[in-house]
């Protein structure tokens, strides 16, 4: 197989509009659990061939040292790693050489949040700070750019978005890397963008067969896993295949089918209209619109979660908590 995401934990020290895992800043810091994460990718490398594990939250450094000791970990595998961070981290020069020269041994990329979102939480300025401290240290990194709209830019986050990416790039004589894209509605932006962005869109009907967050991440194959807090093995969607606490790892994953599977099988032939048909006979009335198929699969599966509590995990990716 070709990645394991993992998300440690959903506690950050944002709390974005347009976050798909409802993130938080306010809750209670819980210590995440670090050894599971560890066993599954090294279950997942001596049975599937692991090839990358990407760490994120929520926000991992929140346990700076735990988390780089679960990289060189994983590393020490022979499995490539990725680490995703917002940079609240790099207040100074100083802290964020520190922090991105603990990762040069493992050879870890990092990718860097910068946009309008992020902003009230983290100042660009710190995300400056990290770019110039990975280019000192020779550690491949990136920027991860969303947007609302990224072919009209029209919205006013969007605006300031685009402001702050040429800001950045300005102060440095080489060329940022980045990964540019739309947000998708789903989690924290359904709730807070999906209704006016849904606007003269109508109702998608095509099927879902992969995942729209990353490349080679067929629902049907086993290339793309996300391991969620609590054990739960996903795609990444807040559907379940199985929890590692409850089974065994290798055996959930040889059995996987995604066509036996009650939400993923619909999603392969019907899409999220499938899903929402089926919650109409739990009382959902299908709109005229959506954003995207993301919005309308949230909002079907919120009505279906009481009746497929097991498969719709981990609970996080259904709380209505928003503002």
């Amino acid at each position: 197989m070709k990645t394991l995401k993992i998300n440690l934990l959903y506690r950050c020290t944002a709390k974005c509009s347009h976050c798909r895992f409802f993130c938080e800043n306010e809750s209670e810091v819980v210590t995440p659990d670090f050894e599971t994460p560890y066993a599954v990718a090294k279950g997942l490398k001596e049975n599937f061939g692991l090839d990358m594990a990407v760490i994120l939250g929520g926000e991992p450094t929140l346990f700076r040292d735990e988390t780089i000791q679960l990289i060189q970990r994983i590393h020490a595998l022979g499995v490539r790693t990725r680490l995703e961070t917002n940079a609240w981290w790099a207040e100074s020069y100083e802290k964020a050489l520190d922090l991105v020269s603990a990762l040069k041994e493992t050879k870890t990329d990092v990718m860097l949040s910068l946009d309008a979102f992020h902003e009230p939480f983290v100042p660009a300025r710190y995300v400056a700070n990290a770019v110039k401290a990975c280019i000192d240290a020779g550690i491949r990194y990136n920027l991860e750019v969303p947007y609302l709209d990224p072919v009209h830019k029209e919205h006013a986050l969007d605006k300031r978005t685009e402001s702050l990416v040429n800001q950045l790039c300005a102060e440095f004589d080489t060329e940022i890397p980045q990964y540019e894209g739309g947000i998708l509605f789903i989690g924290r932006a359904a709730d807070e963008f999906g209704d006016l962005f849904a606007q003269n869109r109508g109702v998608p009907t095509e099927p879902c067969t992969k995942v729209p967050w990353w490349g080679d991440s067929d629902i049907e194959t086993l290339d793309l896993l996300i391991l969620e807090p609590g054990g739960y093995i996903t795609k990444g969607c807040g559907i379940a295949i199985g929890n590692v606490h409850d089974q065994d790892l290798k055996e959930m994953l040889v059995q996987y089918n995604a066509q036996n599977h009650p939400i993923f099988k619909i999603l392969l032939t019907e899409g999220p209209l499938g899903l929402a048909k089926l919650a109409e006979q739990y009382g959902y009335k299908i709109k005229d619109q959506y954003a995207d198929k993301c919005h309308l699969c949230q909002e079907a599966r919120r009505i279906l979660k009481p009746y497929y509590d097991d498969i719709l995990k981990p609970d996080q990716h259904y709380t209505t908590h928003c503002h």
